[in-house]
């Protein structure tokens, strides 16, 4: 199955979409020889890992949309840890406990 996206942010969303998750995500944006910004992050989907590359102003949205999707999970985590997983339990679906 092909899939097509428009850009890089647009590819990083339909594979999340669709049960992907994010498996390496640089926080910072590099900055290639030339001084062209570059961002770039690995994606998990179907046991097949891909990378997605985006440049300039693409790699800015990419980059900033990769750290709020990380840090919402982090945060998740963290409220998990506080509640306790018994107690968790009894207020969410453990399908979330997977997922995060």
């Amino acid at each position: 199955m092909t899939l097509k996206y428009k850009n890089s942010l647009d590819a990083m969303m339909t594979i999340l979409s669709v049960g992907g998750k994010i498996t390496h995500a640089p926080n910072q944006i590099s900055y290639m020889l030339n001084g062209i910004k570059y961002y770039s992050l690995e994606v998990r989907m179907n046991g097949d890992d891909y990378l997605i590359q985006a440049i300039e102003q693409e790699a800015i949205d990419l980059f900033n949309a990769a750290m709020t999707i990380l840090d919402e999970k982090k945060t998740i985590l963290r409220k998990i840890k506080k509640i306790g997983v018994i107690n968790l339990l009894t207020f969410l679906p453990t399908t979330i406990l997977f997922e995060v």
